[in-house]
């Protein structure tokens, strides 16, 4: 029966009738025909909302964002649904951390200490606080660390957030940082809900919306400012050239909604680590990539991007 069903779908058209993009990365081995992107807000509020953008080769179109005015929030029935009536070409990307920091996943009966412990993620933390800086970044000394404020804190935070303050020069909401608990939880909910169609690091993945556009060169505050629809606008306009909205999609929509806005960069995230095939930066340690991976990691631009796009970043600032 299993059988009969793996070759009813193999039969059935594409979407859309296009071919898809395959990750450059060919250890990732599907196909992408739509890639939604998820502004997760908790469960029981109403701000999650949702981004589908369709793959048209190089550049990315984005079909639909919800819910629109009136429509029914995203709960997680909702929200399940909406995700499962998409193809098995579809690659979901979530802005919520999607797996715990080191410390929560322990199973040492008695904790030795951070400076003690042995747990591969809480060694590469370590070492990537104490690696010297160039003049790109600012100095880590500072008054609260001179007062004994510590630089890790594994039991809110993973590899990928001290990789993003240290090495990008991102400052990335923590694992399980205040605020984010709930968050952490719904997200924990959804990746054991959708086990049986989605991957982590396959055709699920971690981002954040801040931290693509910083990568990007495009880092200007964006909501929670006077001028935050003008900067949404700019920034859409320097991304058009890879992504475009689709009829009846009004990109005016997601100038005035901040999750909606965060939601389809989370979705071209998502198609640019598709299409560009980003891979995990290298550690000296020589830790396997898996290993790192299954700790979680927020996917973002590679960091050479930051100097391509400095262009970017102008016209985005204005």
């Amino acid at each position: 029966m299993e059988g009969q069903q793996v070759k009813a779908r193999a039969r059935q058209p594409r979407l859309d009738g296009l071919g898809g993009i395959p990750h450059a990365d060919q250890g990732v081995e599907r196909k992408f025909q739509h890639v939604l992107g998820i502004d997760l807000g908790g469960g029981k509020g109403k701000k999650t909302a949702l981004a589908t953008l369709r793959v048209d080769g190089p550049a990315a179109t984005v079909v639909d964002i919800a819910p629109r005015t009136g429509a029914v929030p995203f709960y997680d029935p909702t929200l399940l649904d909406t995700i499962r009536a998409y193809g098995d070409e579809t690659l979901l990307c979530i802005d919520a951390p999607l797996t715990l920091p080191p410390c929560l996943r322990c199973t040492v009966p008695v904790c030795p200490g951070q400076e003690l412990c042995v747990d591969p993620s809480v060694v590469e933390m370590r070492a990537l606080v104490s690696e010297p800086r160039d003049d790109f970044f600012p100095p880590r000394g500072n008054r609260d660390t001179r007062r004994g404020k510590p630089s890790i804190t594994p039991y809110t935070q993973r590899t990928t957030e001290v990789h993003l303050a240290s090495n990008v020069g991102i400052a990335a909401r923590e694992g399980l940082g205040q605020g984010t608990g709930p968050l952490a939880a719904r997200a924990a909910h959804l990746v054991r809900a959708l086990a049986d169609r989605f991957t982590l690091n396959s055709n699920l993945i971690e981002v954040y919306p801040k931290a693509t556009l910083a990568a990007l060169g495009l880092g200007t505050q964006f909501k929670k400012h006077m001028r935050e629809r003008e900067t949404r606008a700019r920034i859409l306009e320097s991304l058009s050239d890879e992504l475009r909205f689709g009829p009846g999609v009004w990109r005016e929509l997601c100038i005035q909604s901040d999750h909606l806005f965060e939601a389809v960069i989370c979705a071209f995230t998502g198609f640019l680590w598709a299409r560009d095939g980003w891979v995990l930066p290298a550690r000296a340690g020589g830790r396997d990539a898996a290993e790192r991976l299954r700790d979680g990691w927020i996917w973002t631009p590679p960091v050479a991007a930051v100097a391509a796009s400095t262009l970017k970043k102008s016209a985005a600032e204005g």
